[in-house]
């Protein structure tokens, strides 16, 4: 049996411009001299502030990997180690629709009172797991069509009943 496998980032374009542009600004004043002298080593902190945004940005990523044995999920660079869910501890796995800002108030690694933790990078389709001990949580996915198909297709050859078609 396969393995699926999704790594996302965040590749928005509104993202990058709101981080481009107010870098560039403050660059461009750091690097003509227009702004005051006591304005400069704000300007040259603001720049370094939005360097980080931007690298951070860059380097984050979601990365799942379903397999006969469970999930494993990782968000880093906020999350160094993977988080792994065994089939057995699962309730019920769906792969829904959702609205990441009335539901979770956004994307990245979020938390809901109601609806429990997500891990997403955009879009709004994901992949709901409800655990046994009734922890919930969501996994968003820009592979909607390929991960309804390896689960539907480790469902019939695994039986493995939490998942929901």
């Amino acid at each position: 049996m396969e393995t699926y496998y999704e790594k996302q980032k965040f590749n928005q374009w509104w993202i990058k411009l709101s981080i481009f542009i107010p870098f560039v600004i403050v660059f461009w004043g750091v690097i003509t001299g227009k702004t005051q002298e006591e304005n400069g080593t704000s300007m040259l902190i603001a720049a370094v502030v939005l360097g980080f945004i931007a690298v951070l940005f860059y380097y984050t990523n979601l990365e799942t990997r379903i397999d006969t044995e469970g999930i494993t999920i990782r968000f880093f660079p906020f999350q160094r180690v993977y988080y792994y869910v065994r089939w057995d501890e699962i309730e019920s796995a769906t792969v829904r629709t959702y609205k990441p800002i009335r539901e979770y108030g956004g994307w990245g690694l979020r938390y809901s009172f109601k609806n429990g933790k997500a891990y997403n990078v955009s879009g709004s389709v994901g992949l709901q797991l409800v655990l046994k001990s009734g922890t919930k949580f969501l996994i968003g996915t820009q592979k909607e069509e390929e991960l309804r198909a390896f689960l539907v297709q480790l469902k019939n050859q695994q039986n493995i009943t939490c998942i929901q078609s």
